[in-house]
């Protein structure tokens, strides 16, 4: 999890809004393992240095909101034994978005966004960017 709901300790996601939203802003490059009670809530990937925030094992009605408030690193997200499907809006052009791992690059720009939400046996991506290549998926 990450650090569970509400947690205020600085090395994985500051507390911010309500539990509901909080801040990845580690300063140095860092994991995070999501859990169930993480559902329904905000990430800001303020990715100022590499990080790899990892998916649980699907289950129905879990869903996770990322918005970008800074692109200096890329990040990853990657789902843990299951597969991604969707798409994006990046810039003019819709992107699939089919696979394992999702990687935010640092062409993000801030307020770009992916939601992922499970129906038990996949991860469902929906999203924006500003840039066709701001997301990519392997």
């Amino acid at each position: 999890m990450a650090n569970g709901p509400g947690s205020k300790i600085g090395s994985h996601a500051n507390w911010q809004v309500g539990e509901y939203i909080f801040k990845m802003n580690n300063s140095t490059a860092s994991s995070h393992a999501l859990g169930g009670n993480d559902s329904g809530k905000t990430y800001l990937l303020h990715s100022t240095v590499a990080r790899t925030v990892t998916l649980p094992a699907p289950k129905a009605g879990v869903s996770y909101k990322f918005i970008v408030s800074d692109s200096t690193a890329a990040s990853t997200i990657a789902a843990t034994g299951a597969y991604l499907k969707g798409s994006v809006v990046a810039d003019d052009d819709t992107d699939s978005m089919a696979g394992t791992t999702i990687t935010c690059t640092t062409d993000l720009v801030v307020g770009d966004h992916l939601e992922v939400v499970s129906d038990g046996t996949y991860w469902y991506v929906s999203g924006h960017t500003a840039h066709a290549t701001g997301f990519t998926v392997a």
